[in-house]
Formats: C-alpha cells, sequence, structure tokens
C-alpha cells in the first residue's frame, strides 16, 4: 500500500520546476577570522546600527585587572591586527619575598611548606615566579604551553627552569641562586632565532 503524498517527490529536479534555489550569500556569515571584518554579510545586517560593534571594526582597546587586582590585562586591535599586553602591578613586592626567603635559606632556616627533598627531609621551595613572567616564557620558548602543563614533562619542566635560573635568577628561591636540575638538558630555542644549544 502507498500513500499518495504531494511532497513525496521534493527531492526530484521536477518538483522544483526544473530550476534550483538560488542562494543569496550576501546573508551568510563570509567572515574568515572573526566579527571585526569588512565581510560579514548577516552579521553587518543585524548589527549596523550597534555602536559597539561598529567600533570593534576600526582600532579599540580594552583593559581589565584580575580578581586580585595584580594583573592588567589589555587587548585590542591596532592597525587591523590584535594585541594582548600583560602587566604585573605586584613583581618588586615579589622579588623582595624572594630575596628575603633565600637568605633565610642560606642562612638554614627550614621552610615547613617547602617540598620534601629525595633524602625525605625538606627541602626548599625552588621559585617564586610572577604569572605574567611565567606565560612569557611559555611563549617565548614553549609555544604557548602554560607552566602548568610543562611541570608534568621532567624534560620541559628541566628547561623552564633553566630559563629562569639564566634569565631571571631574582625570582629563584633557592639557596645560592643555582637550582638542583636534576636532568642535564639543553637550553631550548627562544622563538625566531636558529637551533643551538647553550653550555652549561
Amino acid at each position: 500500500m502507498t500513500l499518495n503524498n504531494t511532497m513525496s517527490d521534493y527531492n526530484q529536479p521536477e518538483y522544483l520546476d526544473d530550476t534550483d534555489p538560488e542562494k543569496n550569500w550576501d546573508f551568510y556569515r563570509q567572515d574568515h577570522g572573526g566579527m571585526v571584518t569588512n565581510h560579514n554579510g548577516m552579521a553587518d545586517k543585524l548589527f549596523q546600527n550597534d555602536d559597539l560593534y561598529r567600533s570593534m571594526k576600526g582600532d579599540w582597546k580594552r583593559a581589565s585587572t584580575n580578581k586580585s587586582g595584580n594583573i592588567v590585562v589589555t587587548t585590542g586591535r591596532e592597525d587591523g591586527k590584535f594585541y594582548i599586553k600583560r602587566e604585573q602591578q605586584n613583581t618588586e613586592a615579589i622579588k623582595q619575598a624572594v630575596k628575603n626567603y633565600r637568605h633565610a635559606a642560606e642562612l638554614g632556616i627550614p621552610d615547613p611548606l617547602a617540598p620534601i627533598g629525595d633524602d625525605g627531609k625538606l627541602s626548599f621551595k625552588w621559585m617564586d615566579l610572577p604569572n605574567v613572567i611565567a606565560i612569557r616564557i611559555s611563549d617565548q620558548y614553549f609555544d604557548g604551553i602554560p607552566w602548568s602543563a610543562l611541570k608534568n614533562d621532567r624534560t620541559l619542566k628541566a628547561q623552564f627552569y633553566r630559563v629562569v635560573e639564566t634569565e631571571y635568577p631574582e625570582y629563584v628561591c633557592y639557596p645560592g641562586g643555582k637550582l638542583p636540575i636534576p636532568v642535564a638538558v639543553p637550553y631550548p630555542t627562544k622563538k625566531g632565532e636558529k637551533k643551538y644549544f647553550k653550555g652549561n
């Protein structure tokens, strides 16, 4: 038994009178790379009277702070290029805290919150790095992989420590400023540099 349904042949060309439907591509969103381009199609139609949308098509800038108020992140667009700029407000306080910690460690004062070493005794904290500098190192040397992920890999963690020890010694808490890195690793290559190995 077959049902006589007039809509059953909608896939056949005759149903459309031998003409394919035409699409108006102007109403499709054709932006390649986000909301802030000149070829947005439907987005332009929907937001043509929206001040925020129109302002984002040109140069713009927005700044905000994290919950503790220590880091100011500025995002924006200038000359058609997006940028992110991070500034940490408490780096001097962290440097002073690291200096005091290292001095106390060199005097032999134990840190009850320090990690336990291989010998089963209390060790000392290795570093106290500001978040912005950790992000900078990740971007420059590790293609943006964050420290929270790098520290799960023994080699990458050791390379990160070598960068901190060499370029940011003021944030090394360990007595003497020399970290006891257990793995001999090559110094990582900075983004844009030729690959070569720095000596120990």
